[in-house]
């Protein structure tokens, strides 16, 4: 069964307060399957909040839209690709992932157009999740940033790319100029038609007729997924998401006029790069030794309640870490308390957060 599902679908068709003291540019948040990008451990112990429903039934293709809708965060972490990893294996072992969202990390790591097809692969043909979906949600963080309107211009055709290959959304990093995040939710991450009952937008879009692939993995035929494959909530039908990082001081400026914009389901305030902006090579000790905790520092207080404020301005899911730890300040009860509605969290703190939010879905 498995190789038919195979041959069928190849027919049709992963932060917190605290930076990790350690020399990698991003910080890591330790969870089953990989954090961001690395491997981890079970990738689920399978562990249900005592309010589960073992009767439930999708109704969405993107689990992370169906669970905002109820009311409930969604939890996420790394997909485990990288150099030496089979990536059509690591699919298979992450469909039954604790992560209600996978995100494929392409900033740093490659761009591997052909290994996330085989990692979407894997993902259908180990599917599907206990809760009834199809694959958790994919989005990819890629290196094209928020630099300004030409720049993005001229790189939409990796998001298209990428959005071709069946991932659910797009989390851009260095989100520093609304003009530029404009370019990327309007032209590159929809379609050119006009949706029933949707914002007519300034810009039209720009994906062609190529989704085959991604129809197949989401499993519905061309048609369906032309109607479905756009922003949430920009249009309450679709099933993409697009994040974005206000993640350095040109950002910061910009923060209100971008998470304006229509089009955008979550946000985040980066406080690993934003360490780099606010505080510079000073606090990367040259012999390697453990890195501050800059989280708490005033400066990076204000950074996080601005993005914070905007995303409750304009119904935009705020990201943050989410600990088990009940000292951190990201403790993830105290992090849902705060409306935080994604969290980069290990399964220990996801067990936590969804006994607290009494969430039915399965995991």
């Amino acid at each position: 069964m498995e190789i038919k599902r195979r041959d069928l679908l190849t027919a049709g068709v992963s932060i917190g307060m605290g930076i990790a003291a350690t020399g990698a540019i991003a910080q890591e948040v330790p969870a089953a399957g990989g954090g961001r990008g690395g491997r981890g451990a079970a990738v689920n112990t399978n562990t249900q909040p005592s309010s589960v429903d073992l009767n439930y039934r999708p109704r969405r293709v993107n689990k992370a839209i169906e669970l905002w809708e109820d009311g409930q965060p969604i939890y996420y972490g790394g997909s485990g690709m990288g150099p030496g990893v089979d990536s059509y294996a690591q699919g298979v072992k992450m469909a039954r992932t604790y992560m209600d969202a996978i995100n494929c990390e392409m900033e740093h790591g490659a761009l591997d157009f052909a290994g996330l097809r085989e990692f979407m692969r894997g993902l259908v043909d180990g599917g599907p999740t206990r809760s009834g979906h199809r694959t958790p949600a994919v989005f990819v963080e890629t290196g094209i940033i928020g630099l300004d309107p030409a720049y993005m211009r001229a790189n939409t055709w990796v998001l298209e790319q990428l959005l071709d290959c069946g991932v659910h959304g797009i989390h851009m990093c260095h989100a520093r100029d609304a003009g530029s995040i404009q370019v990327a939710t309007q032209m590159a991450m929809r379609y050119p038609f006009d949706y029933p009952g949707v914002p007519k937008l300034p810009m039209r879009g720009l994906r062609g007729s190529s989704a085959s692939f991604a129809a197949g993995v989401w499993g519905v035929n061309h048609n369906k997924y032309l109607h479905v494959a756009d922003l949430y909530p920009l249009n309450p039908q679709g099933e993409m998401i697009f994040g974005v990082k206000i993640e350095d001081t040109f950002a910061d400026v910009d923060v209100d006029k971008t998470l304006a914009l229509p089009g955008i389901s979550m946000a985040e305030w980066g406080p690993g790069d934003h360490s780099f902006w606010l505080y510079g090579l000073s606090i990367f000790p040259e012999d390697g030794s453990p890195v501050a905790d800059v989280g708490t520092r005033p400066e990076m207080v204000k950074v996080r309640r601005a993005v914070l404020d905007a995303c409750k301005k304009n119904k935009v899911m705020f990201l943050n870490a989410g600990s088990s730890d009940q000292s951190s300040p990201d403790y993830v009860v105290k992090q849902i308390q705060d409306g935080a509605m994604v969290l980069e969290a290990p399964e220990s703190a996801a067990i936590i957060g969804r006994e607290y939010s009494k969430r039915k879905m399965p995991v």
